[in-house]
Formats: structure tokens, sequence, C-alpha cells
């Protein structure tokens, strides 16, 4: 069987993010590209990058004013300041009431827009990342929250449009910390498909050896890690300065990760690009194999698609096509 595999590669642009509509064009305008030319019927994985929907949090359907604030904390205490008997309400005493907030205007435009793009593309997609608390829906109360923590969570949708699973990050970063995120539970990350085992850790979850392994362990054939790294691909390393950002991310990553597994053999890192209030996102998409990367983009900012196509066996012993 052969299995398209394809890293979305995408740059910010604040104006798809200030209506549902204009995210809806966007996301689905990179999914007919990441699938544009692929032979009718052959299955597909198109992987979003980390932090790709949180743009949404901040400027769907707000002010100017937030949209043009100094910094991501003071567009978020702006938005509290405006809404502040609908954050009492809420009753969490924490600054991350702003996602809960934010989350049920928020989380129904996601999940919406990406379980479309999933069917248009007739792709398993890994919808990005959203900062939000986590969400269920029933008929009686909608979407409603589950938890009054707030995780960085994507989501593995199927070619039909199904939500087959809701993976939150494991482990953050300092910046996410800041943000008064929580660290999710291992559970999720690993999901059975019609075209195999597949699974997903969020950017620094997959840099963690215990994390794969637990992975490989379930089955897995295929990582997909989606990821947004605020560095300069060519500047120096933030553990360490006298090394390259870039270099570090390529030697210590999925192609490493994946050497001598028993179930994996492929990875998929989309990585987010651009800016962010005081945030700048850079990073060559790839997909990889054991010991080395199969395809990259040729550049770590602006827009791209990385694409290649492997021939998958019976069982979890891909080989490449």
């Amino acid at each position: 069987m052969r299995v398209h595999l394809v890293a979305v590669q995408a740059e910010i642009q604040p104006a798809a993010y200030r209506s549902a509509e204009a995210f809806r064009e966007r996301v689905l305008a990179l999914t007919r590209s990441a699938v544009e030319g692929l032979p009718e019927g052959e299955p597909r994985v198109v992987a979003f990058p980390e932090a790709f929907a949180l743009p949404l949090c901040f400027w769907l359907e707000t002010p100017e004013e937030i949209v043009q604030a100094p910094s991501a904390l003071s567009a978020a205490a702006a938005l509290l300041r405006k809404r502040w008997p609908e954050a009492l309400r809420l009753a969490i005493p924490s600054p991350a009431v702003f996602f809960h907030l934010r989350a049920l205007e928020v989380w129904p435009v996601y999940e919406a827009v990406f379980r479309e793009a999933a069917r248009a593309g007739q792709a398993y997609v890994v919808a990005g990342s959203l900062f939000s608390p986590p969400m269920d829906w029933e008929p009686a109360r909608g979407y409603h929250r589950v938890s009054r923590a707030v995780f960085n969570q994507t989501l593995l949708i199927s070619p039909w449009g199904m939500v087959l699973s809701r993976i939150p990050k494991m482990n953050l970063t300092q910046d996410e910390t800041k943000s008064f995120l929580s660290g999710g539970p291992l559970g999720s990350q690993v999901v059975q498909t019609q075209i195999g085992t597949l699974g997903t850790l969020i950017c620094l979850d997959a840099f963690h050896e215990r994390w794969v392994e637990w992975v490989d362990s379930q089955g897995a054939w295929l990582l997909v890690q989606p990821s947004a790294n605020a560095a300069k691909w060519e500047g120096p390393w933030s553990a360490d300065a006298r090394q390259i950002e870039g270099e570090v991310w390529l030697r210590e990553g999925l192609a490493k990760k994946l050497a001598a597994r028993e179930n994996l053999r492929y990875g998929i890192n989309p990585m987010l690009n651009g800016k962010f209030y005081t945030l700048s996102f850079e990073g060559r998409s790839g997909i990889y194999g054991p010991g080395a990367p199969i395809a990259l983009a040729n550049r770590p900012i602006g827009d791209a698609l990385v694409r290649c196509a492997i021939e998958k066996s019976e069982g979890n012993s891909p080989r490449s096509g």
C-alpha cells in the first residue's frame, strides 16, 4: 500500500485569523495544495504545525487593539478587562482563564474547519495545535469545557472528517509554562487506523526518549511531530550558543529518534513560521526515515509543502518508495 506523507510548513498570516471564514479559506487552501496531484484513492497523512491555530484565541473577532497589542500577555489582559464579568463567572483563579473564556468561541471553529479539511483532502489530518481546555460536545450542553486545565493540544482526524484522537502536549517549554498551560496525560498519542498505527507527539515531546519509546512499543509505524520553534534556524542554539539551532534540530530530531526502532519507520515534522507578537518562529519542515531526512523544505521561513510517497507493507514495516 502506498501512503503519501505531507508536512505543511505554514507562516502566520494575521488576516487568516480575523474571522471563521478567513481561517477556513487559509486551511482549505493549504490542504488543497498539500494533496494536489496525488492519485485518487491512495491514503494521505497531512500534518499542520504546532500552534498553527493559537492566533485564533487572540485575533478571532476581537478589536483591532488586541491584534496590535505589544505582547500576547498584554493582548490577553486587554481582552479580559473588556470581558471581566464573564471571566469572573468562570471562577478560575489563574490567568489561564483567558483560554477558558475564548474556548467556546474558538474551539468550534478550529474543529469544524479541520474536519472539513480532512474530508476535502481525503486525508488523515493532524490539525496543528491550539491552546484550550479539553472540550466535549453532547446534545443537551453543546460544546463545553471538561477540565480547568489548559493544554496545548491537537486533533487527529480521519479522511471522513471524524476526530480519532485529542492529543495534548506533555512536556512544556518555558513560554508555555508562562502561559499557564498544563502538561497533558499520556494515552491518546497513538491511534489505530485503516492505514496502521499512527503516533503523534507535539514538538518537545518527540525529543524525549521515553515518549518515543512508548509510541514505538505501541506499534506505530509513523510519528508526527507538529512543531513551533521560536528561534532563528541559523542562529545560536538556546541550550548552547556554540551550536547552531537548525543543525542541532536536524542532528537530534526525528531521524535520530527513528533509528533502529522496532516499529517506527517514518516521521513528519511540520514547522510554524512567522511572527506572533514578540515571538518569531522559524524552521525547515521535513519528512524523515531512520537516520536521515528524506525531504526538507528549502527555507526555514515562509509557506512550504514537503511530500513523500512510501510503500507500506503488511504490518508496520514500510519501505521507501
